[in-house]
């Protein structure tokens, strides 16, 4: 099967060096998976960077506010996997996403088609995503309070399950209040909340896959919004940092670190092999 990690960015040259982690670490496990960046709202200087990262791109124009593009990243990333013959993706956030291993080895495609990892706590317990739902998608909320949280921000399957989903959340997204810019992980746990995502699986915190830090990890949110406790009872501890690499709290080490940069720490020893 053909794999391939796709993300969207504007701003390239400015953002360079993050680029290159997200593609270098992808390459470094999936070496023969291919890299495509969606590039929004591009001058030659983006095109010129994205060129020397050696790495397919597709040029896209946002033509409203940037701010929304993580609403909008899904209807650009579904037009292009209806244009590919790759047969899994990845489909993440750029910026802030590590590889520390192959991300495609703990899918079985046999039994599912669409790939997401939880954070552990259910909405009720975690303020952020509760709050976008209450702005966005208020009829909805009752209906999600004990639905565990996923991350949009990191998303696998098989591309012809993933277009229908990327197009759904996108009409959601645009059909939402809009009294948020970032709508798509809302709509993604209402989604799930309503069994509408066929042969999915959520990977939990034990299983090695993504580990979302600003949820998951040592940041203030850990023990100010007291995630840290209800996480360890869950789980039976929190993710860690082991010589080097973001393990699960057995010291099992995590295919994807997201979020990464929300700790300082690790975020300057995860950079290091790619300075």
């Amino acid at each position: 099967m053909k794999k391939g990690l796709i993300g969207i960015s504007n701003n390239v040259k400015s953002n360079k060096d993050k680029i290159r982690v997200w593609s270098e670490s992808f390459k470094r496990y999936v070496p023969d998976g291919e890299v495509i960046l969606l590039v929004a709202n591009s001058t030659e200087e983006d095109i010129d960077a994205v060129k020397e990262l050696g790495i397919n791109y597709k040029i896209i124009d946002i033509n409203i506010d940037p701010w929304y593009i993580n609403n909008l990243r899904l209807i650009h990333t579904s037009e292009y996997l209806r244009e590919s013959d790759i047969d899994l993706f990845m489909v993440t956030d750029v910026f802030d996403v590590i590889f520390q291993s192959n991300p495609f080895d703990k899918f079985d495609t046999d039994n599912y088609d669409f790939f997401v990892g939880g954070e552990g706590i259910t909405v009720n317990e975690e303020p952020w995503n509760k709050d976008v739902l209450n702005k966005c998608f208020p009829t909805e909320v009752n209906h999600c309070v004990d639905t565990e949280i996923v991350c949009s921000g990191v998303m696998g399957g098989k591309r012809e399950s993933l277009i229908p989903i990327l197009e759904k959340m996108y009409d959601m997204c645009i059909n939402s209040e809009t009294n948020h810019n970032i709508r798509d992980q809302a709509a993604l746990i209402i989604l799930i909340s309503k069994n509408e995502i066929e042969r999915i699986k959520i990977f939990n915190l034990n299983d090695g896959w993504a580990m979302h830090c600003a949820s998951s990890g040592p940041t203030e949110f850990l023990d100010g919004w007291g995630m840290g406790g209800t996480i360890t009872n869950r789980y039976g501890g929190i993710p860690k940092m082991v010589d080097g690499v973001v393990c699960t709290h057995e010291g099992h080490r995590y295919d994807i670190a997201h979020q990464f940069n929300r700790i300082p720490e690790w975020h300057e020893i995860l950079l290091k092999p790619y300075e």
